[in-house]
């Protein structure tokens, strides 16, 4: 078994320093076993990192019995104790604890692989839970055998080997170990796969572990093609202050396509903002992108959106509406957010360093009022033209978050003089030359 494990796993013979994830189940002790046995073959370094989870009254005696062990054999030995277990959710918070536990390890000691001994049986367990519980295609593929990990790499080397062969080299070699009394209980989905319903299939087929990794494999591969497949794609989005941006263009022509696109750009969404999507959530983008109007939006939770604006996409924090009623008399300036403020004056020329100005005949009606659009404002566009503010929006092709952030301007006795930053009413249309008129100046910071 030690000439097989070196050979399907060759990045040990490149490594100088490994820790090894040691829990003192059947498993992590052969794995054990076999790294001390590459150690002296090899100038490698190995050390043991060792969760106590305080959820068992063996955990006490197999914490020291795995400390002295590690003395004995000259092996660096690295333990924390899990002090606050939840009450719900154990299995999860579990796997969270050790894997903060063991990337802290690695940056701070300098390892740059982290070995756990993961094997086949619990490859084809992984897969069944994940298709039981659904998920996506590339989901199901199971556990990875070497992926990217806190500052290296995590690798399980023993997952093209099945537990009877484990099982068969502890007894062969004499290697101590632990049996967790939790493993047996059906109290957990994984035990239940393990008990009830992987012997059936194994009894079924004695090819099934290697049915499972060649599916697992022919995923990975899928995957890899559909990245690079979509890579063009996947760099054309802009991503800048917290918002993904592309066009109808970025997208790829097929719909089973755009799924899979969709999928990879909310992975790189989650580096940021641990955001998770669901299948149901891609189902309905992929729907909505194909068949959807010309502007629409969904919630993804956690105050994020999705939004569709004219072929335009965006991915975005869900702002706080800006709201509130302001009064503007002339030399007066008003602050209408946090990088919005408004100043009129009498006569003068439009300031240069304003984002938007209106020049007012003399006889408008003061003081101005400041708003949000409400139902059944109209704007006068021409002498004959009058229109909805809506349709306007609607006619202009404005997106909705522009229509959101958009002010309504009106003289003393509610008629629409602006709407800010896009149209002058054909009434408010003053003559700069004149000697008497009023200048509405509207300043954005960015």
């Amino acid at each position: 078994m030690e000439q097989m494990f070196l050979q399907r796993n060759p990045e040990l013979k490149q490594a100088n320093r490994v820790l090894v994830a040691v829990s003192t189940g059947i498993d992590s002790m052969v794995l054990l076993h076999l790294m001390e046995i590459i150690r002296e073959r090899m100038d490698l370094s190995i050390g043991v990192a060792h969760v106590n989870h305080q959820l068992r009254e063996e955990s006490v005696e197999e914490a020291a019995f795995l400390k002295k062990y590690c003395y004995e054999h000259q092996i660096d030995y690295y333990e924390k104790k899990w002090m606050t277990p939840p009450n719900v959710g154990i299995e999860v918070q579990a796997r969270k604890f050790r894997y903060t536990f063991f990337a802290e390890l690695m940056k701070s000691k300098g390892y740059s692989l982290l070995l756990t001994g993961h094997h086949a049986d619990d490859q084809v367990e992984t897969m069944m839970m994940r298709f039981t519980r659904g998920g996506s295609l590339l989901s199901h593929a199971g556990m990875q055998r070497k992926r990217v990990f806190s500052s290296g790499s995590l690798l399980r080397p023993l997952l093209s080997f099945s537990k009877q062969e484990i099982m068969d080299y502890a007894i062969k070699e004499s290697i101590p170990y632990f049996e967790d009394a939790s493993n047996t209980t059906l109290c957990y989905a994984r035990n239940r796969i393990r008990h009830r319903i992987l012997p059936v299939l194994k009894e079924e087929n004695p090819q099934l572990l290697e049915h499972a990794r060649q599916f697992s494999q022919q995923l990975a591969w899928a995957e890899e093609g559909l990245r690079d497949a979509l890579k063009e794609n996947l760099n054309n989005v802009v991503y800048q202050e917290q918002q993904w941006r592309f066009t109808h263009s970025d997208l790829p022509a097929a719909e089973g396509l755009r799924y899979y696109f969709l999928s990879f750009l909310f992975e790189e969404v989650y580096k940021t903002t641990q955001l998770v999507v669901s299948q149901r959530q891609l189902f309905q983008l992929v729907h909505l992108i194909k068949d959807g109007a010309a502007q629409w939006e969904i919630d993804l939770g956690e105050n994020w959106q999705f939004t569709a604006s004219y072929l335009t996409f965006t991915i975005r924090k869900q702002s706080s509406p800006i709201g509130g009623t302001y009064y503007l008399n002339d030399g007066e300036t008003v602050k209408l957010s946090s990088n919005e403020q408004l100043c009129l004056k009498v006569g003068g020329t439009k300031d240069q360093n304003a984002h938007y100005s209106i020049v007012l005949p003399a006889m408008v009606n003061l003081p101005l009022t400041i708003r949000k659009r409400e139902p059944g404002d109209r704007i006068q566009l021409t002498a004959k033209l009058r229109k909805k503010v809506s349709r306007y929006f609607i006619d202009e092709k404005i997106p909705q978050e522009k229509r959101e952030q958009a002010w309504v301007v009106t003289d003393a006795f509610g008629e629409v003089i602006s709407i800010l930053p896009f149209v002058n009413s054909y009434l408010s249309i003053g003559n700069e030359t004149d000697r008497i008129h009023y200048i509405l100046d509207y300043y954005m910071y960015h």
